[in-house]
Parts: structure tokens; sequence; C-alpha cells
């Protein structure tokens, strides 16, 4: 298993001050339908950015040669064919990439990613917030998305990874099988969700779990002990120095990057927390009643102790955080 999203440091540099590539942070953070996503794997490093859930475009270097190549999702090379595939950052990336930026937002096909104000809307928003667009006095800051726990090989992702999803699978299929009605049928057929929405830490050192639904998704709302639970079993058992050492780097380089505000004072890790954010819940749904009938049920199959400290927003864009 490992952990940790940091970039190179000739990578990062392209987007820090006085990089190449700023004017691409300056473009970002004045659009708020836009953000950033950084990372790496075993095989490659990015600086991505994205509209809501779509990926506009991914700068990738790759760890074997270091050729970087221009990629991002098929909806966009359709309409800037010019932009995508090249090895190298051409001159004319800046005027192109800005070109599609404009395109996009007057372009009606594309309000399914953003416009629609479902939960890419909402995650881009509170990415932002709390990250790119963050204050000094913030209780938290973001500190990865789209975060996922990575594995050596697949031997080793079936034994950890495998063995959990299947035991939340099974109990999933319990519920389906409790009240199909109430519930739905073959819930065992749903996938739980291999990506936690957001990582983030608070100012009293509590890292937190954070799986975001729009108020308009009602079984991904009642489901969410599932998920949340699952990504709270992995990382409380991923080694505790490990984890806090790479989120301590990650801060540190989103800081230099300007991603993470640098007036914002980095506590000590104290905890886990998992955390469940609705946006724009409708209190006349019946999510809020079947998500506690599904988290005692789990509660009753994994011990009283189940996600018993997790904490649960309603987030708008109007009020921000509160209580659900």
């Amino acid at each position: 298993m490992y952990y940790n999203r940091i970039i190179s440091d000739s990578f990062s540099k392209l987007i820090e001050p006085n990089g190449e590539l700023r004017w691409l942070f300056d473009l970002v953070k004045q659009h708020e339908d836009l953000d950033f996503l950084i990372g790496k794997n075993k095989s490659k490093e990015w600086i991505s950015i994205y509209r809501g859930l779509s990926r506009m475009l991914t700068i990738i270097k790759t760890k074997d040669n270091d050729i970087v190549k221009l990629d991002g999702a098929n909806s966009y090379k359709e309409i800037s064919p010019v932009l995508y595939g090249k090895k190298l950052i051409s001159v004319n990336f800046s005027s192109e990439f800005k070109k599609l930026v404009q395109k996009v937002s007057n372009n009606p096909k594309f309000d399914r990613y953003y416009n629609n104000k479902k939960e890419g809307y909402y995650q881009n928003e509170l990415s932002r917030k709390f990250g790119i667009c963050g204050k000094p006095n913030d209780e938290f800051v973001i500190i990865d998305k789209e975060a996922v726990i990575g594995h050596i090989n697949k031997d080793e992702r079936k034994k950890i990874l495998g063995e959990i999803q299947t035991g939340y699978k099974k109990i999933q299929k319990e519920i389906s099988k409790k009240d199909s009605k109430r519930y739905g049928k073959n819930l065992d057929k749903k996938s739980i969700g291999n990506e936690l929405d957001f990582i983030a830490l608070d100012k009293s050192g509590n890292l937190l779990l954070m799986e975001l639904k729009h108020g308009t998704n009602t079984s991904g709302i009642y489901l969410s002990p599932l998920q949340i639970g699952m990504y709270y079993d992995i990382f409380t058992m991923y080694p505790k120095v490990e984890l806090e050492n790479a989120v301590y780097e990650m801060i540190e380089q989103k800081k230099k990057i300007g991603l993470i505000i640098k007036d914002w004072v980095t506590p000590t890790i104290s905890g886990i927390i998992p955390v469940l954010i609705i946006s724009e819940y409708n209190y006349r749904s019946s999510a809020k009643s079947k998500y506690q009938e599904v988290l005692d049920f789990v509660r009753v199959k994994k011990g009283s102790d189940f996600l018993k400290n997790i904490v649960t927003y309603n987030y708008s864009s109007q009020k921000g955080l509160g209580n659900w």
C-alpha cells in the first residue's frame, strides 16, 4: 500500500510562482468553474484542470522518460483537437487552452458537468473554497480529492481492498434483502465506489475523510455509510506515520504552489474523522431517515463503534456548511 500524491519538484515548479505555466494557475483561480488536481501513481505524475467532475486538461509526466503530453476527456478533445496529444507543450498552448475555456463556458453541451449544479458543481465549489481560494482562518483545508490508496500490484489490491469491498458488498446485499422496496433491489450489484471525494485537515489536527452527495441522490446518501466505512477502514489501517508524513508533504507542496493558502497554520495530526456532506438537501426527502436506518443496520453487523465519530453537514452556496 502507498499514499503520497506529491509530484516531483521539477514538475511542481511549472505552476509555482514564476513558473513556465504560472499563467495556468492564474487562469484557473480567475474562473470559478475550474479547479486543479495534482497527483501521481506508480507510472506517472499529473497536473489536471477539472470543470466539475470532468477532466478538461491533464499535463502528464511519465516517470520513465519525463515526456510531457496533454490529455483530457473526449468531449473536450472533440471541440479542441489541436490542443491535445502533443508530447511537448507548444507555444500556442496558452491561447488554445484559453479558447477552449471560452468555448465550454458558452456551450450548453457542457452544462451537465457544471452548470446543472449537481455533485460536480458543489465538489468544485468546495474544493476551491477550502483550497485555491482559502483563507487563513478556515476551519479546514482540502489536501486531496478523488483520493485513493495505491497498491504495489494486483495481488495486494485484491487481498486488501478486495476483501474490504467484499465485506461491504455482502452487507449491501443484506440491506436489499431486508426491504428491497424501501432500499432497492440487487444492491450487491451497485458499485460502492473506489475514490474518496476529499481528504482535508482541520485546525484541530483531524484528518477528514469527506464524501459529498447531492441532495437529489437519495440512494447515494442513505447508502453512504458503506462507502465511507470502507474508506475509513482503509485509511485507519494505513501506517500512521507514513500517512502523516504524506499529508504534511502534500500540504507543503500545495502551499508552495498556492493551492492551499500559505498563512493557514498546519497542526499536528491527531486523528481521523469520517465526514458526509450533502449539497442542497431537500428536507422532504426520505434519505435522512433511511441513512440512519442503514447506519444502524451496519452497526449491528460490524459493531456499535462503526463510524461512531461520523460528522454530517448540509452545504449550500449561500449558507456554507451547516447541520444536516
